[in-house]
């Protein structure tokens, strides 16, 4: 089957348009543009690691460190989150597991705590080298959040 010149054409011109489409051309992510390039390019390093898109970033505080935390999804993954400081160093990391994945101890603490509450997610923290557990709870259409350490004790809260 022979194309028609004019089809031809159309396509060589469609091709050269695309193959000129530079990064900046890409869709926006928004909160992206108010990171230092340092930290979004090691959002976009950790996101395409992970075989995930990142849906937005935000600018938050972490203690007294300023962090840009991008939130990270893919079909068929659950939802993630990462931080990284003004440098492109990982602060801190967040993860949507499934409770039956969370260590015994915290997974038991986990369950007591509800009291007649719903379990609506349960989130695996890293940060600084230290791992908690963040539990959602749903009770009267109110939601809840504790987090724990890997001993099964609620974690202090900072000041």
């Amino acid at each position: 089957m022979k194309l028609p010149s004019s089809l031809v054409a159309a396509l060589c011109v469609a091709a050269a348009f695309i193959s000129t489409l530079r990064a900046e051309d890409a869709p926006k992510i928004p909160g992206l543009d108010r990171a230092p390039a340092a930290a979004a390019d090691a959002l976009k390093k950790y996101a395409a690691d992970a075989g995930m898109k990142i849906r937005k970033v935000s600018t938050e505080k972490h203690g007294k460190v300023t962090v840009y935390e991008a939130e990270l999804v893919a079909p068929g993954k659950p939802e993630r989150e990462v931080a990284v400081t003004a440098d492109g160093k990982v602060k801190g990391e967040e993860e949507t597991v499934a409770l039956e994945s969370v260590p015994e101890t915290v997974r038991k603490a986990i369950e007591a705590h509800a009291k007649g509450a719903k379990i609506s997610r349960v989130q695996r923290i890293k940060e600084d080298g230290r791992t908690t557990y963040e539990a959602a709870y749903v009770a009267k259409g109110k939601t809840t959040e504790v987090e724990f350490l890997e001993d099964g004790k609620v974690k202090p809260e900072e000041k």
